[in-house]
């Protein structure tokens, strides 16, 4: 299923989210997540985890930036 105004990363998003393993580990539903920001506002930190990824690529940000920001977020919530 693919939207008319989906970006690249709503679209990676989903192709990501939709990996069998990675639902089973993080249990949550693909179907929920259409965006980057929806999946931004997750409960669910494997879903903020891929959204923060992606979103860290569409805005150019160095790998050691995405990094930070990706450990600070689990630190902070696991």
């Amino acid at each position: 299923m693919e939207l008319k105004d989906s970006t690249n990363g709503d679209r990676m998003l989903r192709i990501v989210l939709s990996d069998p393993n990675l639902v089973q580990y993080g249990g949550y539903d693909p179907e929920d997540y259409e965006t980057v920001d929806e999946a931004l506002n997750s409960e669910c930190v494997v879903v903020v985890a891929v959204a923060k990824f992606i979103q860290g690529m569409e805005h150019n940000y160095s790998p050691r930036e995405i990094y930070t920001e990706i450990q600070n977020y689990l630190s902070a919530n696991l």
